[in-house]
């Protein structure tokens, strides 16, 4: 997967020299928690949230003086932003780009296709991506499976699938599980579950936990 696939498009953007208060009027209309500053067709900053709270006093707080809020008023985007952001491009995978939101401990990147702003990719993508990967939105079973690291075993598996005319809604391999053992976790849809269970361990795949309709079992 790709970030073109889940970044959000047609981002909303302010400039360098705009009011911070405008920036926050901006990002609290649109429910947005980040936002490009760019000046003309460059990206020059980004500003998160965070950095508004961190820049702009509370009204609420009584130790601010009426002079202190007029002067916060003034305040610009170039004041609080972190310029020369980290950006990726549409064709980033989309594991590579989370890597960076966690390394760097970003909520965001910008995404940029030739030198233009083409979108924005976040936690909450990574997240909706995530969700999709394992089918979490759709029904059907859910089934781990311990699956030799050979090339052989994975093939068996997914004939078993393929005899069993399950549907596979989702897939995730955590290959260094034991030194002898990947886990296989699937979301599957079919109608005979029972006949799937049975086939499995018929081809020699230990099932490691199922998950189906509410119920949970632990297979052994």
């Amino acid at each position: 997967m790709f970030v073109k696939l889940w970044m959000t498009s047609n981002v909303l953007s302010v400039t360098s020299n705009q009011p911070m208060v405008e920036v926050e009027q901006l990002m609290r209309q649109h429910r947005i928690r980040r936002v490009p500053v760019m000046d003309g067709d460059k990206l020059v900053g980004i500003i998160s949230r965070e950095d508004l709270f961190r820049a702009m006093p509370s009204i609420f707080d009584p130790s601010i003086s009426p002079e202190q809020l007029e002067q916060a008023g003034r305040i610009t985007a170039a004041t609080v932003m972190t310029p020369s952001p980290i950006t990726v491009d549409p064709a980033t995978p989309l594991e590579e780009a989370a890597l960076l939101m966690r390394t760097h401990k970003f909520g965001s990147l910008v995404v940029v296709q030739d030198g233009q702003v083409v979108g924005i990719i976040t936690e909450t993508n990574i997240f909706d991506a995530f969700l999709e990967i394992l089918g979490a939105r759709k029904e059907g079973a859910r089934i781990e499976l311990k699956v030799d690291r050979s090339q052989q075993a994975f093939y068996a598996m997914m004939q078993v699938f393929k005899k069993c005319q399950m549907t596979v809604l989702g897939m995730t391999v955590f290959p260094d599980f034991s030194e002898t053992h990947q886990l296989v976790t699937l979301k599957v849809q079919g109608d005979d579950m029972e006949k799937l269970v049975d086939s499995l361990w018929a081809a020699g795949l230990q099932i490691n936990r199922m998950h189906t309709e509410g119920k949970e079992r632990e297979e052994g």
